[in-house]
């Protein structure tokens, strides 16, 4: 897996391939408004409800110094089938790729823009499944902290495959989407390394699957 270092941020949902992805986006615009982010209160999942089973809420435990599922959608379960809320959103990833999302789950927490993530799954049975995450700052309701709202979205079908677990993971490609609406003040910067450019993640890396 090679990075290329961009300084062209996109500016649009075009780089967004999955419609439930651009779905989550379109809904997101509209519930933060003029606001960098929207509050979780003011979220209104039944205009999306079609969309609710495969969406999370993600935090960053400052202690346990990692990114984890606050609230995994039954659809993020059952396609890495196992319970995730409450573990680390980046187990089973190697080190490099860890330290990639890392960089932009902080940069969205921070600059309160949008990332989206591709990636290739591999099963106990020999097969790849491609998915999109896309990760939206989101309000806590103590209306300090910010967390994230995103969707892990496959782009196929998965109950159909038989597996019985998800044995790897491969970063193909990591962006984040700027948006026009953006904070005032200089965001803080968070315990996690922060990203300030988005980067384009260019398949052809090694892989040992």
């Amino acid at each position: 897996m090679l990075v290329n270092d961009e300084t062209t941020l996109s500016q649009d949902e075009t780089t967004i391939l999955h419609p439930s992805s651009r779905m989550l986006f379109r809904f997101w615009e509209a519930m933060r408004g003029d606001n960098p982010q929207p509050r979780r209160d003011d979220l209104d999942l039944h205009q999306i409800r079609q969309l609710v089973p495969n969406l999370f809420i993600g935090e960053y435990a400052v202690k346990a110094r990692m990114f984890r599922w606050r609230l995994a959608g039954t659809g993020i379960c059952e396609l890495f089938r196992r319970e995730l809320t409450g573990t680390n959103m980046l187990a089973g990833w190697d080190a490099f790729e860890v330290d990639t999302i890392s960089r932009f789950l902080s940069s969205t927490m921070n600059s309160k823009q949008p990332a989206v993530l591709r990636f290739r799954m591999y099963t106990d049975r020999d097969q790849i499944v491609g998915a999109e995450m896309a990760a939206f700052p989101m309000l806590a309701v103590d209306g300090v902290t910010t967390h994230l709202l995103g969707g892990v979205f496959p782009f196929r079908e998965t109950w159909s495959l038989g597996y019985t677990a998800l044995t790897g993971f491969e970063l193909s490609a990591a962006r984040l989407v700027w948006t026009e609406n953006l904070p005032e003040a200089p965001p803080q910067e968070h315990p996690a390394t922060v990203a300030r450019r988005s980067f384009h993640v260019i398949p052809g890396g090694l892989s040992s699957h």
